[in-house]
Parts: C-alpha cells; sequence; structure tokens
C-alpha cells in the first residue's frame, strides 16, 4: 500500500488497548511472556502479580518494544523524565520513538533539554552506536553477514557523528564483500539441482549461464559498489542521492531479469540462475532506498522518507522489512518530531 504524508497526518488513530485485568502478558526478551497483573511500571521496569507471587521483572529482560509502550503510559510529564525514557528509547534502537520523547521534553523545559544536549547527547550516542557495532560484529562472527551490514548500517545512516562509525565503515565494507560470497555460494547450491549430472556437462553449462547473465552481473556489482560508497561517505547530504541511485539501479535491474525470464521459458537451469538473481535484487533494492530513507528521517524530510518506502513496497510489498520501514516512516511522520540537530 502506498501512503502519502497527507493520509497518515489525517489517520490521527488512537490506539485503545483494552487488557483483561488478570490476563495481561508482559513480554519478555525472546519472545516468552509473564501472564498477570501489571502492578506498576516505571524506569525500573514492571511489577507484576502472577501465579500469587509479585514478580519485579527488570528493564532487560524485558522486550524493548512493549517496556517503552507500557513506560510511556505512565512515564511523568516532565523533562526529566521524559528525557530518561528517550534515552531509554534511543539506547534500545527505537530511534522514532526517541525523538518523541525528546520534543515533548523540549515543549516542557528547554533549559533542562540544553543541559542534557551538552553534557548527556554525545555519551549517549557513542553508547547506542557501540552496541549495534557490537550486535553487527556477533553477527558477522556468525556468518550473518546481511544482518552485519544491516545493524551497521543503523550506526552509518543514524549516528554517522560518533567514533564507532569508523569501525562500522570497514566491517561494512567485509560484510559487504562476504555477502557477495554467500550469494554466488547458494547461486551454486541452487543451480546444482537442474544441471546435468556429469561435471564436465554441468560446468560448460555454467558457463553458458554465466555469460548470459554477466551483462547484468556487472549491473548488480555497480549497484552494490554505490551502496558501500553511499555507507561509507561523511557527508549524509551525498549519501541518500548515493542510496536512491543504487535503488533505480536494482528497479532497473529486476526489470531486465523479469525481461530474460519472460524469453526463457522451460529453460529450468538459466530461470532458477535468474530468480536467484531477482531475490538478491530484491532485497538489496529495499535495503538501499531504507538507507536514503533513514537519512530523509533524521533531516525531518518525511515526504521524501515516505517516498522511499512507498519504493521499497513497490519493489516487494511481502517484504517484511519494506512493510516494517513503511510502519517506521507513518510513526515518524505523525509524531513530526526531529532528534538532536540536524545532520549534515
Amino acid at each position: 500500500m502506498k501512503w502519502s504524508i497527507g493520509a497518515v497526518l489525517c489517520l490521527g488513530v488512537l490506539a485503545l488497548v483494552i487488557s483483561n485485568a488478570y490476563g495481561e502478558e508482559v513480554l519478555l526478551n525472546g519472545g516468552d511472556a509473564i501472564e498477570g497483573k501489571i502492578v506498576s511500571v516505571d524506569e525500573t521496569g514492571i511489577k507484576v502479580e502472577s501465579d500469587g507471587k509479585t514478580v519485579q521483572v527488570s528493564p532487560d529482560q524485558l522486550d524493548p518494544h512493549y517496556y517503552y509502550n507500557q513506560w510511556a503510559k505512565k512515564v511523568p510529564n516532565d523533562a526529566k523524565a521524559r528525557l530518561r525514557l528517550a534515552v531509554y528509547a534511543f539506547e534500545n534502537a527505537l530511534f522514532s520513538q526517541a525523538r518523541s520523547q525528546y520534543r515533548k521534553a523540549q515543549k516542557l523545559d528547554k533549559e533542562v533539554v540544553k543541559d542534557f544536549e551538552e553534557n548527556v547527547v554525545p555519551k549517549i550516542k557513542e553508547g547506542a552506536a557501540r552496541k549495534l557495532l557490537s550486535q553487527a560484529r556477533l553477527a558477522a562472527e556468525n556468518g550473518k553477514w546481511h544482518d552485519a551490514e544491516r545493524i551497521a548500517a543503523k550506526v552509518l545512516t543514524q549516528l554517522e557523528d560518533t567514533e564507532a562509525a569508523e569501525d562500522a565503515r570497514k566491517l561494512i565494507a567485509s560484510a559487504h564483500i562476504n555477502q557477495m560470497s554467500a550469494d554466488e555460494k547458494r547461486l551454486v547450491k541452487r543451480l546444482s539441482k537442474y544441471l546435468p549430472k556429469d561435471e564436465e556437462k554441468a560446468l560448460l553449462e555454467r558457463e553458458k549461464l554465466g555469460k548470459r547473465l554477466a551483462p547484468i552481473e556487472r549491473k548488480m556489482d555497480k549497484a552494490r559498489r554505490r551502496v558501500v560508497q553511499g555507507l561509507q561517505t561523511k557527508s549524509q547530504n551525498r549519501a541518500k542521492g548515493v542510496f536512491k541511485d543504487a535503488g533505480k539501479q536494482f528497479e532497473r535491474i529486476l526489470k531486465d531479469l523479469d525481461k530474460l525470464a519472460a524469453d526463457a521459458q522451460g529453460e529450468e537451469a538459466f530461470l532458477a540462475h535468474v530468480d536467484e538473481l531477482r531475490d538478491v535484487a530484491k532485497r538489496e533494492g529495499i535495503e538501499a532506498y531504507i538507507h536514503a530513507g533513514n537519512v530523509f528521517l533524521i533531516r525531518g524530510s518525511f515526504n521524501e522518507a515516505m517516498e522511499m518506502a512507498n519504493r521499497c513496497i513497490a519493489i516487494d510489498p511481502d517484504s517484511p522489512v519494506a512493510q516494517q520501514f513503511e510502519r517506521r516512516v507513518v510513526h515518524s511522520a505523525q509524531m513530526r518530531s526531529g532528534w538532536w540537530g540536524r545532520r549534515r
């Protein structure tokens, strides 16, 4: 579904959560839950009555999205309390929610916010960036290269003025190369189902397929290099243009692949190769537009961010990643909030 900013802002949706007093679920990290009655919610966590006992669940045990929503309902309406909630949201990569609480605090007490910006914000940003970088490194250590690249990209598109950003740039390049290698291995494995059993004939068939698809693969490499270029540049103003260009390149690649598939009906091995390349192009095209959208969100350019979300959905309406980004843009547009200053 395509959204316009006008439609988003006209929604004015108020979410009503109706819970049974003794049937509420307190969501934990990892997907588990505690069922019971919520006694209290504050910055120390959630207190729950369950099976005749009162349990104190700490913030690090709770699902961040769930805990933020519960805490936001109970947070006192003063600047310092709002900023503490903003810090929690920011440290858990809930950037839109953090912006919302920050703007509320700013309206309540500008002097408190000014002191916060000068003495606390730089440390928080660096801490959040280091936390994301650690997650990216862990993903890389486990061979989850796409996850590593995606997480490190958050540092470069949303926290690029931190020291951790330099390490993220190095990790991005390594993760990107390894992901390309993993894609190639998966392609070979998928092709093996359709190629002749004879090793020599299979090699010849693979070479023929490679020659037919070489122009597409060169375009893929060029588009990928553009994404890496955008992630590694220190100018967000320049980066957003690079990301958009890469996204458009992937869209053109998808059209080329569709034409090749239409002209090759019945050629199972060739179509398998095309399908694999299409999956990669969809994924990377969506990621390129999300990178651009993140920059637009930081700069408060909601119309442009929504355009990027719509492009993601156009590439693949069923993509959970595209759908999640669209929801985030919708939420940010409704909040109409900025963060701690504009980027370069």
